[in-house]
């Protein structure tokens, strides 16, 4: 059976001299993975066109049963304006890139989770400025749809991390407190598509990455804490 469908680059390795595999999040079928050949020529060892988070529409034969489908067609759905020639832009892709290569793993459709990923990816690219906050925008209204959006009630002293509710007895696992808690609370507060400065500074951005990572550490067994962890840092020194 032939599909189209629209998809964003997960991530992407070459293969051999002139082609690459490509692990994608399509629309019509959740996770698949891809292999293009003849993607190079001796001219040309690059191709930007399969950079994470880049959306394409591809065409496939989907009858064989090899997990590796093979591309007939590919071309780009969306033409980002500033994501790869701005270097906070740049780093922000590559590290929620690899939260997703992390996180997404089922091979059914989920339309709605598709498009929250595209549609915030586009509006990220395009926005001009107050875009710093953005990835942990980004976890956190993820997490709705992986089932664990934090439960925070502002008069609660304690988030229990391991249960993802508010309490206002010592949990017993990993929770935050005090300015940590405020922080996470504030960043449930914001709307990004409505933000005209940046909501947090370089050390409290730091802080609020550190608990989401921890939070989809426990929540999610198989979770892998990105590399690209210390350039996103660096980047907004």
């Amino acid at each position: 059976m032939i599909v189209k469908t629209r998809t964003i680059v997960i991530s992407s390795i070459k293969y051999g001299d002139s082609s690459r595999i490509l692990k994608c999040y399509t629309r019509s079928s959740g996770i698949r993975s891809f292999i293009a050949k003849g993607v190079y020529s001796k001219r040309n060892k690059t191709n930007p066109m399969f950079s994470p988070l880049n959306q394409l529409e591809l065409i496939f034969d989907d009858k064989s049963k090899s997990a590796l489908k093979h591309l007939r067609d590919c071309r780009m759905a969306v033409h980002y304006v500033s994501l790869t020639g701005n270097s906070q832009k740049t780093a922000i892709a590559l590290f929620l890139s690899e939260v997703l290569n992390s996180v997404l793993k089922e091979e059914d459709s989920n339309p709605d989770l598709f498009d929250f990923i595209c549609s915030s990816i586009e509006f990220f690219d395009q926005k001009e400025n107050a875009y710093s906050d953005f990835h942990l925008w980004f976890l956190l209204n993820l997490s709705r749809f992986l089932g664990f959006y934090p439960n925070i009630e502002k008069s609660a002293v304690y988030f229990d991390l391991l249960n993802g509710i508010s309490s206002a007895e010592l949990p017993s696992g990993v929770y935050i407190e005090g300015e940590n808690l405020k922080l996470f609370e504030k960043l449930i507060s914001i709307d990004f598509f409505e933000q005209q400065s940046n909501a947090f500074n370089r050390s409290e951005r730091k802080q609020l990455l550190e608990t989401l990572l921890k939070y989809y550490e426990i929540q999610l067994s198989d979770f892998r804490w990105p590399k690209s962890v210390e350039v996103l840092n660096m980047v907004f020194e």
